[in-house]
């Protein structure tokens, strides 16, 4: 049995490796937001409860997908909705879509290549809008801030910000040679 300092550290690594994609996924298999949230905070409890469960020789995220499509199913299960209908070939890529993003995690050149990307795109904005992005970013600035030291309107600001990131998100995912909006 593992003593609470090192079950901590577990939980929180469990957590911070995993949570996108069993977000997505649940979402995706569920359409609801608060469903996928409590499907996904059910994962990590049953994952860090029958920890002693898992095989060391086998792939991590497997286990941990095998534990969220066992949930998925109870949900559905439980609730007095249908579930959504999702074919086996959907199913199949949700969970390659997920082992994908958990490979991209401990992948050691997955991040330092997306960074190279990001300061690639980063030269394609305007200086004002990158001048925006580092007072939101750097500095920590609310958007009513950066507003007042631009003289506009707070949701102009906000919006700016939304299509800098959208712009940023296309552009790294047109150089790492993958689509984030499939």
């Amino acid at each position: 049995m593992a003593d609470d300092g090192h079950q901590d550290l577990w939980a929180r690594a469990l957590i911070e490796q995993n949570q996108r994609w069993l977000t997505a996924y649940f979402l995706a298999s569920t359409g609801d937001r608060n469903a996928a949230d409590d499907l996904v905070q059910e994962v990590f409890h049953q994952a860090i409860t029958s920890q002693h469960n898992y095989d060391r020789d086998k792939p991590f995220g497997a286990w941990l997908r095998g534990i969220a499509r066992h949930l998925l199913f109870r949900h559905y299960r439980n609730a007095k909705r249908q579930m959504i209908p999702l074919g086996d070939k959907v199913v199949e890529r949700l969970e390659a879509v997920a082992a994908e993003a958990e490979h991209r995690q401990i992948d050691p050149d997955w991040q330092p290549s997306r960074l190279s990307a990001l300061k690639d795109c980063l030269g394609e904005l305007t200086e004002r809008v990158r001048a925006m992005l580092t007072l939101k970013y750097q500095e920590e600035l609310a958007s009513k801030d950066i507003a007042d030291r631009f003289r506009m309107k707070t949701n102009a600001v906000d919006m700016a910000m939304s299509r800098a990131r959208r712009v940023l998100e296309d552009c790294v995912s047109r150089k790492m040679g993958q689509t984030f909006h499939e």
